[in-house]
């Protein structure tokens, strides 16, 4: 089947909607089938019985209740086993399973019996219960069950037959086994046609990665000066390629598609800001017509819309939306001395800063008997050096002067060049001798390991309204290597509070700079990972479905800020079931293209990994959250991870609030 129809409207305002029709009528390259249908139209329409033409499917279809990629529209069916009967059922009328059975069906039970028995491998099971999906990038359709689901390979033969033999499309239907339950059915389906993937999603034309809305001024960006230019927080950028850094902007396209976890979104999500990718973005001509000028977007998990707008509307958008209210940080700047990691807890943030203090917290997590695993010789700088350094060399009175200079903020190049000149005098300015000897003696005492990673942890990140994700930098020693000396580590990640990026993501947010200040994480480094990833304890795409989204990479290939033309695992881990941990659902998106299309982690690490992430998020939750204001079930961390050398060992590296 072709692909769906996408129109592109140009309005007088210069408007551009770019939208996805119903379920196109036609193969490649061939002449429109007539599909009489059966359905006359006009009436509301619940369900029917059977789908013969493009305009019943159209009635009925919706969006996919977890939707982990674009251009996908969708059409419940219900196969009640007693009867033998197949509804297709409106998405708009009924938005899940549960209802159409309750309301139709007169299934008499509650929505938890609902769901503990009809997708289950019980007697109690009356229905068989999927979803009829439509890709438009690659003009299939497909047969797919909820991942956690215990249907029997007979009840996939049963609705998959019964699909294909009461609908227009049944001779070209494709079952899709979207997780590792599934895909064990496989060699007991002979004669059912399945489709991967890739022949899924190759397809694909645009993506929605953190849709919202924005007014802003369209600009043209190439990706090698995206993350340096003078763009404004009221530029929205179109980007040929996907930058590793962007600075604090009203939205971005890119041309090519991002991981969900990427450094992009990431920084995206904690903005409210949207991001989307659009692989024509580039060369769009309807695009180029509102370059330089102010526009509205809003991104959608199926479609996108641009115009261009008025000054009155942006203003009015801008002052609702951005903060406005100034924040002062807590900072314990007189306490000295060097910290272990269980002399500190997550209330540690304003000594040792949020890094520190999570992994203070993390490091505290038991389970079944377990430690947690966290790299070994972990320790915590406080700000007292970082503030002591800096006065040592007249630098508190420079940042002082610079913050009151009248165009650091209104003109780019002068900010830049103050804070190259604060970072590099930081960097120069000899540390104190004693803080050295002290960090010296202490990983001398760590056996095992002679490189060191120092990592930045300030009282600006990982705090209520203020990720601070990749702001910062961490830098590594050796034991004995002059190059890579413990002095010349802290003196750099100490100046990495004063990028450009830092400074501005905090300025955004009304962080008065003079409350911040820079402690340090250290703790051994891993120069020989098999795998590093990055994990949120919840589902991303769909917080009511209970799931870890989990994104991984081979060694060092980076997840957050992967190199042009990397892709990453990406996969939910289902905890819907009480027995997730020992018959888990893995249910991938995509696979890592630098592994041959082989998952980078096995079904085993995958579980001990999500038993972990479960301790975690109770952890944080009930120690740390609970007063939060937020229901557990919304309740999600960011966890980074890695499987270390030859045995693969899993260590847990970071968590913070997602």
């Amino acid at each position: 089947m072709r692909t769906f129809i996408q129109k592109i409207l140009l309005t007088v305002s210069v408007s551009l909607l770019f939208t996805c029709d119903s379920p196109p009528s036609s193969g490649v390259n061939k002449p429109d089938p007539q599909y009489p249908c059966a359905w006359k139209g006009g009436d509301t329409l619940d369900f029917l019985d059977s789908i013969t033409c493009p305009d019943e499917f159209a009635a009925l279809q919706g969006s996919p209740i977890v939707q982990t990629v674009s251009g996908v529209k969708t059409v419940k069916v219900v196969y009640e086993i007693s009867s033998k009967r197949l509804y297709y059922v409106s998405s708009g009328r009924y938005w899940l399973h549960f209802d159409f059975c309750s309301e139709v069906l007169n299934y008499g039970k509650s929505h938890a019996l609902f769901n503990d028995e009809q997708y289950g491998a019980g007697p109690e099971r009356l229905y068989y219960l999927a979803n009829v999906d439509y890709y438009s990038g690659s003009g299939i359709y497909t047969v797919e069950f909820f991942a956690d689901d215990r249907i029997s390979v007979q009840g996939i033969k049963t609705l998959f037959e019964a699909v294909k033999n009461s609908s227009y499309f049944g001779e070209e239907l494709k079952f899709f086994p979207n997780s590792t339950k599934m895909k064990a059915h496989l060699p007991s389906l002979s004669g059912v046609p399945t489709v991967s993937e890739d022949e899924l999603y190759g397809g694909q034309k645009y993506q929605a990665l953190n849709t919202g809305e924005a007014y802003g001024w369209l600009r043209r960006v190439e990706v090698s000066d995206a993350g340096s230019r003078n763009s404004g927080r009221h530029d929205i950028l179109i980007v040929n390629g996907l930058p590793l850094d962007i600075p604090v902007i009203a939205g971005i396209i890119t041309t090519v598609f991002q991981t969900p976890l990427s450094h992009i979104n990431v920084l995206s999500h904690n903005r409210g800001t949207p991001n989307m990718a659009l692989k024509s973005a580039w060369d769009d001509e309807k695009l180029k017509s509102l370059e330089n000028k102010l526009v509205y977007l809003n991104v959608k998990p199926d479609t996108f819309l641009i115009r261009e707008a008025s000054r009155e509307d942006a203003e009015a958008f801008w002052s609702a939306r951005e903060p406005s209210k100034p924040v002062t940080l807590e900072c314990n700047d007189y306490t000295p001395g060097i910290f272990d990691i269980s002399q500190l807890s997550h209330s540690s943030v304003s000594l040792v800063g949020a890094k520190a203090a999570n992994f203070a917290e993390l490091s505290k997590i038991t389970m079944g008997g377990d430690t947690i695993p966290v790299p070994e010789g972990a320790f915590a700088i406080p700000f007292y050096y970082y503030r002591r350094h800096l006065k040592k060399a007249g630098l508190d009175k420079y940042v002082e002067w610079m913050l009151s200079d009248s165009l650091f903020r209104s003109n780019y190049n002068r900010r830049y060049t103050l804070l190259k000149t604060l970072r590099d005098s930081i960097i120069s300015t000899p540390l104190d001798q004693s803080l050295t000897s002290i960090v010296e003696e202490k990983i001398g005492l760590v056996t095992g390991f002679s490189s060191f990673r120092f990592r930045s942890s300030t009282n600006a990140e990982d705090i209520k309204g203020f990720n601070g994700a990749g702001l910062y930098e961490s830098h590594t020693a050796v034991k004995g290597d002059p190059d890579k000396t413990v002095s010349s580590a802290i003196r750099k990640v100490f100046a990495s509070l004063w990028t450009m990026r830092g400074f501005e993501e905090r300025d955004y947010f009304k962080i008065d700079q003079l409350s911040v200040a820079m402690g340090i994480l250290v703790h051994r480094s891993f120069p020989h990972e098999e795998v590093n990833g990055v994990a949120i304890t919840g589902n991303i795409y769909f917080p009511l479905v209970p799931a870890y989204t989990i994104n991984a990479q081979l060694k060092d290939i980076s997840v957050v800020n992967p190199p042009p033309g990397f892709t990453a695992d990406q996969l939910l881990f289902h905890i819907y079931s009480s027995d997730a941990f020992t018959n888990p659902a893995i249910e991938y998106i995509i696979y890592s293209n630098a592994n041959g299309g082989i998952p980078v982690m096995t079904n085993d690490e995958i579980v001990l990994l999500a038993k972990w992430l479960n301790a975690i998020n109770q952890h944080f939750y009930i120690y740390c959250f609970r007063n939060s204001g937020i229901p557990y079930n919304l309740f999600s961390m960011d966890v980074e991870f890695k499987l270390d050398g030859p045995g693969r060992k899993l260590y847990i590296k970071q968590a913070r609030p997602y």
